[in-house]
């Protein structure tokens, strides 16, 4: 209930435009992200890097079932390492807007290129918002 809230404590993130992996992508199968992200030369990071992946539009039937961190040395993905990957649960309503998958991933060490890869099952009409960043604010 957001009236337990006072109005100024209930902020937004800010999210860096780079650090997007999906804006409102339809998922209906297997799909990798729409966007790819360049970490620079040296790829990796000593820390791991949180990911957020929301359903920003229902799904009309189906779900999502699995979200997994690939990263690569090459922007073509030949030969992909999987990073982390994480199982939505199935009591998890996804008929309505929700938060899917919040997680932190370690990259390894000379992988520049990162995507996240949706696994979905019978999904029809849901679409994702993703990002990432290299850490979070939890104001208590």
């Amino acid at each position: 209930n957001l009236s337990l809230f006072k109005k100024e404590e209930y902020k937004m993130a800010r999210i860096d435009a780079q650090l997007l992996l999906s804006e409102n992508q339809a998922v209906t199968g297997t799909d990798a992200n729409s966007n790819v992200i360049d970490l620079g030369s040296t790829g990796g990071f000593m820390h791991p890097l949180y990911f957020d992946v929301k359903l920003t539009t229902p799904m009309t039937s189906g779900k999502i079932t699995k979200v997994k961190v690939q990263s690569a040395a090459t922007e073509g993905f030949d030969s992909p390492a999987d990073e982390v990957e994480v199982s939505v649960p199935d009591s998890l309503i996804q008929t309505r807007a929700c938060t899917v998958a919040q997680f932190f991933s370690p990259i390894k060490y000379g992988n520049r290129y990162i995507r996240l890869v949706y696994t979905a099952s019978e999904a029809v009409g849901g679409k994702v918002f993703a990002y990432m960043t290299d850490g979070i604010q939890v104001t208590l």
